[in-house]
């Protein structure tokens, strides 16, 4: 998916959501305004389409680290950064966000979208907590459950509606990590009970409204370290 990524990103929110790749960062992102000094942690970062938004948008920081685990996700992003103007300010680590490769207390600010439902929450959480520093702040933006996808019948119809969707639109490989990832996927309540686990605190979670009425609707989440 690498050398299309974006492309496909900005079709399937549009399909799904009524919003490309951009507005849904900016719906993460759209009032952050961060500082000179600040040192900025992407998660999952794929062709680094944040990074390059929070440079064109000038943003002020010191670097960003965009981290991946796919390596050829990162040589693509690394040529698009290479095209604009800022981008020494941008560097590239690929490592999985469950063992990121840093010391404690690091950045000033983490932000992880549209990565979460493959992942486990807990280890992302515990990795982000132990990678800020005390009073850092995270964005999380990914999509969002209902409570009625905790019932057994129901998680399996869209688990294999999931499967036969991204089988027929995409390949046998993305359809099974889409169909898996749809165990992961977790309502406000849930997010919040996990974050308060982990000790964050000024918590805010919100809903973005999906165009689509049988689409669900992406979560928006900000919390601070302690």
């Amino acid at each position: 998916m690498a050398t299309r990524y974006e492309k496909l990103m900005n079709s399937e929110l549009n399909r799904f959501w009524g919003m490309d790749y951009y507005a849904f960062i900016h719906n993460v992102l759209g009032d952050v305004t961060t500082k000179p000094s600040e040192l900025v942690l992407d998660i999952a970062t794929g062709t680094a389409f944040i990074p390059r938004i929070m440079v064109q948008k000038e943003q002020k920081f010191s670097r960003i680290v965009g981290l991946d685990i796919t390596l050829e996700m990162l040589r693509n992003g690394k040529k698009l950064v290479g095209d604009q103007e800022g981008n020494r300010t941008i560097d590239f680590v690929c490592a999985s966000a469950h063992e990121m490769p840093f010391q404690p207390n690091t950045y000033d600010r983490a932000v992880c979208c549209l990565a979460t439902h493959h992942m486990s929450v807990d280890k992302l959480l515990s990795q982000i907590k132990f990678a800020l520093k005390p009073g850092a702040v995270f964005h999380i933006g990914d999509v969002g459950g209902s409570s009625k996808w905790k019932i057994g019948f129901i998680r399996t119809v869209i688990k294999v509606f999931a499967f036969i969707y991204f089988l027929v639109t995409e390949n046998y490989s993305r359809a099974r990590a889409e169909s898996k990832a749809v165990a992961n996927v977790m309502t406000s309540e849930e997010w919040r009970e996990k974050i308060v686990q982990q000790g964050f605190e000024d918590i805010q979670i919100r809903e973005v409204q999906s165009s689509k009425f049988w689409a669900p609707n992406p979560i928006i989440i900000q919390a601070r370290k302690n």
